[in-house]
C-alpha cells in the first residue's frame, strides 16, 4: 500500500511539475503583451501575472511537503527560528527574535522551516516589521510572530489557514503573495488575532513531548 502512494505521489509532483512548466510560456507572452496598456490597468494585470507565477512554486512546495511529512528528527526549535530570522536581516529585513527559552521537540525541519519562514514572509510583507518570541507552555513550545499590517477580518481568518489563500480584501494587493495558507501539521495550532494596538499576531502552538 505504501508503494502505491509513493507512487501516487509521483505522479502527482510530475503533473503539477509539467503543467507549471507549460505555463511559465503563455504567462510570459502575456506580460509582454500588455506593453501597450495605459500604466494603472498594466499595472494591476503585471500583479495578477506575477501572482500566477508565485502559485507555481507554491503548489509544487506544498505536494513536496505532503511527500515528505513524516520524517521527524529531534531539533531546537529556537535555533531554527533564529536561524531563519537572521537569513531575513541578513538582507535589510525588520525582524527579531527576542530572548526566550530553549524548546526542542520531534519535527520535520524542512517542513517547520518552511512554514516559519512563510510566515516571518507574510508579516514583512503586510507589516513591514516582524517580532517573534518562543515560549514553553507545559508540553507545547509556542511562537507567537507580531507585525505592523492591517491584521485580518475575522470572518477571514478561518479561511486564510488553507492553501494558497490570501486576504485580498484586508491585505493589500499590490503587495502580491499567495497568504497565509499552510500546513502546520506536527499535533500543533496555528492561530491568528488582530493585536489591541494594530496589527496580526500569529501564534504557532508545538508538542514538545509526543501526544498519545
Amino acid at each position: 500500500m505504501q508503494a502505491g502512494l509513493n507512487r501516487l505521489i509521483n505522479e502527482r509532483t510530475h503533473m503539477v511539475a509539467a503543467i507549471a512548466h507549460d505555463l511559465r510560456t503563455p504567462l510570459a507572452r502575456l506580460s509582454f503583451r500588455l506593453d501597450g496598456l495605459q500604466p494603472p490597468l498594466r499595472n494591476k494585470a503585471l500583479a495578477d501575472i506575477d501572482e500566477m507565477k508565485a502559485m507555481i512554486p507554491a503548489a509544487l512546495d506544498f505536494i513536496q511537503n505532503d511527500r515528505h511529512r513524516g520524517e521527524r528528527a529531534p531539533l531546537d526549535l529556537r535555533l531554527l527560528v533564529e536561524s531563519v530570522v537572521d537569513n531575513a536581516t541578513d538582507v535589510g529585513a525588520d525582524a527579531e527574535l527576542l530572548p526566550g527559552p530553549e524548546i526542542t521537540l520531534d519535527g520535520d525541519p524542512l517542513a517547520l522551516r518552511r512554514a516559519v519562514m512563510n510566515l516571518l514572509e507574510n508579516a514583512l510583507k503586510y507589516g513591514k516589521r516582524a517580532r517573534l518570541q518562543l515560549q514553553r507552555d507545559g508540553e507545547d513550545g509556542v511562537l507567537w510572530i507580531d507585525d505592523d499590517g492591517p491584521g485580518i477580518a475575522p470572518t477571514q481568518r478561518e479561511q486564510l489557514l488553507l492553501p494558497f489563500v490570501r486576504g485580498e480584501s484586508s491585505r493589500n494587493r499590490d503587495t502580491g503573495g499567495i497568504g497565509l495558507g499552510l500546513s502546520v501539521a506536527h499535533g500543533g495550532d496555528l492561530r491568528l488575532d488582530n493585536r489591541a494596538r494594530g496589527g496580526l499576531r500569529v501564534t504557532v502552538r508545538l508538542p514538545c513531548t509526543e501526544r498519545r
